[in-house]
């Protein structure tokens, strides 16, 4: 049984990835009614907006009263995106523990001095955590777990990683 099979059988959502031409993850998605880049982003911590994007959708921020960073950007404001805000990649809803909006200018930047394309959101970590998510490089695909189908966490846990492939393997 192929691995995108055996995840789609298992709840999982497929999400169609394409390399950018650093190399780097990226897909399209839909935030709150509005196309977007998206770069997939293992190292990253949280799920984030663009600030410009943030503010010209209308959304509401609230100032989280400290800064952050990433790739190069050191203290920037952080506003955590107060409402819940539509995010959608392929047929798959990301859950993240909280959508942050920050300047990404520095990211976009470090794109485009090697020939990159400027993103709108980035996909962090606190998404994969959450929804047991899967990267088969063979299919240039993410497999995202619907999390409000799981009602107890240990289930998507258990669900990840090494015991997932033990499980397909048998």
């Amino acid at each position: 049984m192929l691995l995108s099979a055996f995840l789609e059988s298992q709840g999982y959502k497929r999400i169609s990835l394409t390399r950018n031409g650093l190399g780097h993850l990226e897909t399209t998605g839909i935030l709150a009614g509005h196309a977007v880049r998206v770069l997939i982003d293992t190292g990253a911590g949280a799920t984030i907006v663009a600030l410009p994007i943030a503010q010209d959708l209308g959304l509401e921020l609230i100032s989280e009263g400290h800064t952050g960073g990433g790739a190069g950007g050191t203290n920037l404001e952080t506003f955590k995106v107060k409402n819940n805000v539509s995010l959608t990649l392929d047929n798959a809803v990301p859950r993240p523990k909280a959508l942050i909006a920050m300047d990404l200018s520095h990211v976009n930047a470090a794109l485009g001095l090697k020939g990159g394309s400027a993103v709108d959101v980035i996909l962090g970590v606190d998404v994969f955590e959450r929804q047991a998510a899967v990267i088969d490089y063979g299919t240039s695909s993410r497999f995202l777990r619907d999390a409000e189908g799981v009602e107890d966490k240990s289930d998507v846990q258990e669900s990840s990683g090494e015991a997932l492939l033990e499980r397909s393997s048998t």
